[in-house]
């Protein structure tokens, strides 16, 4: 018989995933060794958030529940974090902790703690190993994590738990069904698209790289302008000439608002408001499609559930025909989006360098960008064509996000260009990511804004009328900093310098840092 965690293992393997990110403790060696013999590949990180953020994006990516595992205590306080990233971004994962032998409950205090409680606010579920067939709480745990609404599973594993044998054998398990499509609410849809005179679709997180085609499909034939928010960019392309801009809070973010109340209609596909940081939506009248619903506070749009690419179809075929916006009224909203870089004196426009990294960046990279004022402009600015292309944390928006989700993408998908954007805050709360970096020979470009400031909350306090006062800093020398971890790191001054490092580490195929000291008076006209 197998004990507890081989079957664990064991089901994770047969379930499709690949990899197990964390740091280990005496208490969940024996989950990890299990992981080591049914072919899983564990992934030591310096932070137990890095590990969270990490199994997100490659649950992101493939579908699958990325897996993250910890020790108790400490362990486990430090991977709540990277979960609740994960509740929030609505990404499917698996969080595995350690916890004190079954038999010393009552009695060890020693870093035991009421881990059910502590995951249960930021997690579909938390599980206790052991307290039925563990094959079957594996495999309903996944499907639980990808389910509508993705998010994680917490299961818990004390440490005697993990070595005492158990039945490995589950029963068949049904393939999920879908949700249902709720054709009634789709035809009061239908109805109100073809009384709108300018309607305005907004594509959320909810639309996954799978409802591509039928997307561009409705919008090609609405002929309405589209607005994507960050966690999608790139599910249609952002050259589509019906392109409006980034919602939810990113740079300029007045002028999308506008455009948002020149509509007499929003259709949102998989909106989800967990990324707005804005009411905007009681301004306008919402319906919506969504594989299950958003509805809460006070976002109550009419919903239409089912599966998204198929309620697409159905809606296509149940509208009478195109709703393009008068010309002249795209033009301006179009236009009320475009900025120019200011002149900077102090270090580089932080729009200008965005703008020109863009230029030598392959088409189909991947992007990853981390948590400050920065995000703000790259969610707006940068321009994403494909799925699956562009990474950010927009729900609990936690710093330090950036450099993990390059990692855990480049492992996903070793043949492409991967790029990561942090600030220089973010940047020094997870300088040791480095390390897997270059253990793992992982040719990921990072460009580090060097503001020496929290410019986020330096606004932020400043506009409310506080001085900035515990947002400034001296920053490291990052580049000597990425050499020391092996890794090349040039510090640079120019668009020229940043250009030619891109090219020449995309070239090469190599791992560069590069340090970009910016100037980050322009971020109070954007942000």
């Amino acid at each position: 018989m197998a004990t507890h965690a081989e079957v664990m293992a064991n089901t994770l393997a047969e379930r499709g995933v690949k990899f197990v990110f964390g740091l280990p403790g005496g208490e969940i060696v024996a989950f990890i060794d299990a992981c080591r013999r049914a072919g899983l590949r564990f992934l030591l990180t310096g932070h137990e958030a890095s590990a969270a953020w990490m199994a997100q994006v490659v649950g992101q990516i493939t579908g699958v529940p990325g897996v993250c595992a910890s020790t108790l205590g400490p362990g486990a306080t430090n991977l709540v974090t990277g979960v609740a990233n994960a509740w929030l971004d609505r990404a499917p994962l698996l969080a595995v902790t350690a916890q004190v032998p079954s038999e010393a409950v009552r009695t060890m205090t020693h870093q035991r703690l009421a881990l059910a409680q502590l995951f249960s606010s930021i997690t579909k579920g938390s599980i206790a190993i052991g307290e039925g067939s563990t094959a079957e709480v594996m495999n309903a745990s996944l499907d639980l994590a990808a389910a509508p609404r993705p998010g994680p599973v917490h299961l818990s594993l004390a440490s005697d738990v993990a070595i005492r044998e158990c039945e490995s054998v589950s029963r068949s398990r049904p393939v999920p069904a879908g949700p249902a499509v709720d054709s009634s609410a789709l035809g009061q849809i239908a109805t109100r698209l073809d009384a709108a005179a300018r309607p305005l679709v907004l594509i959320g997180l909810g639309a996954t790289p799978v409802a591509a085609p039928a997307l561009r499909a409705l919008i090609d034939q609405l002929q309405a302008p589209f607005l994507v928010t960050p966690k999608v960019k790139g599910i249609v392309p952002e050259d589509h000439p019906l392109f409006a801009g980034i919602a939810s809070g990113m740079a300029i973010d007045r002028d999308i608002v506008e455009t948002i109340r020149c509509a007499d209609l929003m259709l949102g596909i998989g909106f989800d408001p967990v990324e707005c940081d804005k009411t905007w939506f009681a301004d306008v009248d919402v319906v919506a499609l969504d594989s299950a619903s958003m509805a809460e506070g006070d976002y109550r749009p009419l919903e239409a559930i089912g599966d998204i690419p198929c309620l697409l179809t159905l809606l296509a075929a149940a509208i009478s025909g195109p709703k393009p916006w008068p010309v002249e009224l795209l033009d301006r909203r179009r236009a009320a989006i475009q900025r120019t870089p200011l002149a900077s004196a102090n270090g580089l426009s932080p729009l200008r360098l965005i703008e020109e990294l863009q230029s030598v960046f392959p088409r189909n990279g991947i992007t990853a960008c981390d948590v400050g004022s920065h995000k703000l402009v790259m969610g707006q600015f940068w321009r994403s064509f494909e799925p699956g292309t562009f990474f950010m944390s927009n729900g609990l928006s936690g710093m330090g996000f950036g450099v993990p989700a390059a990692i855990a993408a480049q492992l996903v998908h070793p043949e492409k260009p991967v790029l990561a954007v942090v600030g220089d805050g973010g940047m020094l709360m997870m300088l040791h990511d480095l390390a897997l970096v270059r253990e793992l020979g992982l040719p990921i470009i990072m460009v580090v804004l060097s503001d020496r400031s929290l410019s986020l909350i330096r606004v932020s306090a400043e506009r409310r009328g506080f001085p900035p006062y515990g947002v400034d800093f001296a920053p490291p020398d990052f580049a000597a900093i990425a050499q020391a971890f092996g890794i090349d790191g040039k510090r640079v001054s120019s668009i020229a310098e940043v250009k030619a490092c891109v090219e020449q580490a995309l070239s090469a195929r190599v791992a560069v840092l590069l340090d970009v000291p910016i100037d980050y008076r322009e971020y109070y006209e954007l942000v």
